[in-house]
């Protein structure tokens, strides 16, 4: 299963990808939204997993103010349910997995830090407005490189 994992910037110095709530095109994804094609529902997860990585940073001593989601391919055995969804993608991702389960990651575009740093004080329409940043295309081979910014 193809899963979101919405991260930190600091996370990507740690040896493994710890275990979280995460973000799938789920089946209740495709029954809540119905007139969508393959890469809008992948395209509502990676938001998905965006938005919390922005309440990460509220939460954290994270100096850096970008929202990171990584793209991981897991067996389905390690997602289970949420038993309590707030949103129709989030699943459990129940074990931590290794940096080569992860393809790829997104991050946002520099020049975002302001709005991000709107939405961590609080500003609803900043909030909303985050989900209009790019976030731009990282190979997993980077990952040592957007660890050092």
């Amino acid at each position: 299963m193809r899963i979101y994992i919405p991260m930190t910037l600091a996370e990507l110095s740690a040896e493994r990808v710890t275990a979280r709530r995460v973000h799938a095109v789920t089946s209740e994804l495709r029954a809540t939204v119905v007139d969508e094609d393959s890469e809008g529902y992948e395209y509502i997860a990676t938001l998905a997993a965006a938005d919390d990585s922005l309440r990460m940073l509220g939460e954290g001593p994270e100096s850096s103010l970008r929202r990171i989601v990584a793209v991981a391919e897991v067996v389905d055995s390690s997602i289970s349910a949420v038993s309590d969804p707030q949103l129709p993608t989030e699943v459990e991702l129940g074990t931590d997995i290794s940096w080569k389960d992860v393809e790829s990651f997104h991050m946002d575009a520099p020049g975002s830090e302001s709005l991000i740093s709107q939405a961590l004080a609080g500003d609803e329409e900043a909030f909303l407005a985050t989900g209009d940043i790019e976030l731009l295309w990282f190979d997993i081979s980077e990952r040592e490189q957007l660890a050092a910014l």
